[in-house]
């Protein structure tokens, strides 16, 4: 019988010290890939060079979470840009990873937006885009992490860049595939037993399911998890569905779940 593999990633570093300990550094045990905070959004640097040390130490891979400078609204709040501003706030995010990565003899293999700036590159062809072709242009062994059906997804493979697709464990989705509105009452899910039904049933039909039951199939390679689901999700034999970790090596091999 085969084994349909796929990846979990979750956020990481974007809190403080007493955060990191309590609920990071145990997640790691459970995820395959972290999108490491590059303190734009949230975070401090000495709790991210431990969130990367920790990763060294698990086997997870690192992936640099960027996102619009805006610790005051957590990255949540949409910016004007232009391309200049652009790739000045991509490159300094992601050589600030790079550093860090470098004390501990690792590299970064993806690029994950996060908050205001994915959800704009997501809608945005200009901005998805912009994104993609500066990270073609300079970054090109990164791999890209973005969501389903999303105008990044689309930019960053018609790039040709390596292009991982994700799903939300704890989010609901509108009818054309994009994440509800955090605004929307149960945009959010908080309940860790719904959050397991509600991504069963994805990869069960390999498609994304909105929240008014449209079924809209595509391919995924990678689940963003939420600490509460991946607690209790031990119990429900998701660790079927897991990879060693993200890499152009094993990227191919995560592909599988859907091909």
């Amino acid at each position: 019988m085969t084994v349909n593999k796929i990846n979990f990633n979750s956020d990481l570093g974007e809190q403080d010290e007493f955060f990191f300990n309590k609920v990071d550094k145990p997640l790691l045990k459970q995820i395959n890939s972290a999108n490491v905070s590059c303190l734009f959004h949230g975070g401090y640097h000495d709790v991210v060079k431990k969130a990367v040390h920790e990763c060294q130490k698990q086997g997870v891979s690192i992936g640099a979470h960027v996102s619009f400078n805006d610790k005051e609204n957590f990255g949540r709040k949409i910016h004007s840009w232009n391309k200049q501003s652009l790739h000045d706030l991509l490159s300094k995010q992601i050589q600030f990873m790079i550093d860090i990565t470098k004390d501990f003899h690792i590299s970064i293999s993806h690029l994950k937006p996060h908050g205001a700036l994915n959800t704009l590159a997501c809608r945005d062809e200009d901005l998805a885009y912009e994104i993609t072709s500066f990270i073609n242009e300079f970054y090109p062994n990164l791999i890209i992490l973005a969501p389903s059906l999303s105008l990044l997804a689309d930019a960053s493979q018609n790039e040709g860049l390596q292009t991982a697709l994700e799903v939300f464990v704890d989010r609901t989705y509108e009818d054309d595939g994009s994440l509800s509105p955090r605004s929307i009452q149960g945009a959010v899910i908080q309940d860790p037993i719904l959050s397991q039904r509600h991504i069963k049933k994805m990869i069960t039909e390999r498609a994304i399911i909105s929240r008014n039951g449209l079924i809209l199939k595509t391919p995924f390679h990678s689940i963003c998890s939420a600490w509460f689901f991946l607690k209790v999700s031990e119990n429900v034999e998701f660790k079927v569905f897991h990879i060693s970790k993200f890499s152009k090596a094993n990227f191919a091999v995560s592909k599988h779940l859907h091909h």
